[in-house]
Parts: C-alpha cells; structure tokens; sequence
C-alpha cells in the first residue's frame, strides 16, 4: 500500500492565494466596457435617426422640386397649346373684319390676364411650399440642436458616473485587502 503523503499548504498561504482582487477588477472592467458600448450604440442610434431625418427631408425637397418641373412642363405645353388656338382663330376670322391694331390689342389682354390667373392659381401652391420648406429646416435645426443638447448634458452625468464608478472600485478594492489582513491577522493568531 503506498502511503500518501500529507501535505499541508500554510494557511496564509492560502489566504494569499485567493484571486478576490482580481473578481472586483474583472467586474468593474467589465462593468466600464458595458457602460461604453451602451454609450456608443446610443450614440449611433441618435446618428441614425438623424441621418433618416435629413434623408426624408431632402427627399421631400426632390419631391416638390419635381412637382414644379412637372408644373413648368405643363405650363410650357399649355402656353404651346393656347398659342396655336390662338393662330387658329386669327386664320378664321376675317381678317378685314376686325383691325390688326385690334386683333393686337386683345391678343396682349389675353396674354395679360393668363399671366395673371396664373400667378393667383401659383400663389397658394408656392406658399405651401414655402412653409413646409421652412418647417423642415426648423425641424432639422431643432433635432439637431437637441441631440447636441442631450449628448451634452449626458456627457455631463457620464463624467459623474466614471467617478463613481472610480470610487466605488477603490472602495471595494481596499475592502477586500481589508477582509485578506482580517483574515490573516485571524489566522495567526489560531
């Protein structure tokens, strides 16, 4: 039978030994890396919706600058149009009918109170435009200045927090030294 040898590790070796530091120092590291990655997924989430935001409002802007090509090009081929009725009815009526300084005359009232009924039908369309244009760029001023508000003021806390967080690893760093002295002072003197 082989005898096994007792061996007997000293007790404050043993103390020594224990990795209770090294708990508190994974945990707060840790607990630091955690509260980093939050920051920074909130920080690219706020980057995010602002990013969408001016998308949608440059978007919108397209949008309307298309719908006033499309109305210029309407315009335009109802002018074209207008034009050749026009031409078509000088060539039917009887030319010594009706006065060339006449057909003139009418030819610019006509031309006048289009080009007049046409700014009244534009003048809503336009100060629509207007205002919402106006409105997107308040918006998107506001939304950005709150996200500067708010990273500000978060960096503000984050600052706190670090020092707290600071402390309380010290604070438990220098209680598990405490609790290793106790321990070892109550060791010895068994």
């Amino acid at each position: 039978m082989v005898q096994k040898r007792n061996e007997t590790v000293p007790v404050e070796e043993l103390v020594e030994s224990i990795p209770v530091g090294s708990f508190v120092t994974t945990f707060w590291d840790q607990f630091e890396q955690s509260s980093e990655r939050a920051k920074k997924l909130r920080e690219d989430q706020e980057d995010a919706y602002f990013n969408a935001l001016r998308e949608v409002i440059n978007f919108n802007k397209q949008y309307r600058k298309s719908l006033s090509s499309l109305y210029e090009q309407a315009r335009k081929t109802n002018k074209e149009v207008v034009s050749e009725v026009v031409q078509q009815i000088n060539t039917g009526i009887d030319k010594e009918a009706v006065a060339s300084e006449d057909r003139e005359e009418l030819k610019n009232q006509f031309n006048e109170v289009s080009g007049q009924l046409e700014k009244l039908a534009l003048t809503p369309v336009r100060s629509f435009f207007n205002i919402i244009d106006q409105l997107e760029d308040s918006f998107e001023k506001n939304a950005e200045s709150g996200l500067a508000y708010s990273r500000e003021h978060r960096n503000a806390w984050l600052e706190v927090r670090k020092e707290y967080a600071k402390k309380a690893r010290n604070t438990q760093l220098d209680l598990v030294e405490r609790s290793k002295n106790s321990l070892k002072e109550l060791v010895k003197t068994r």
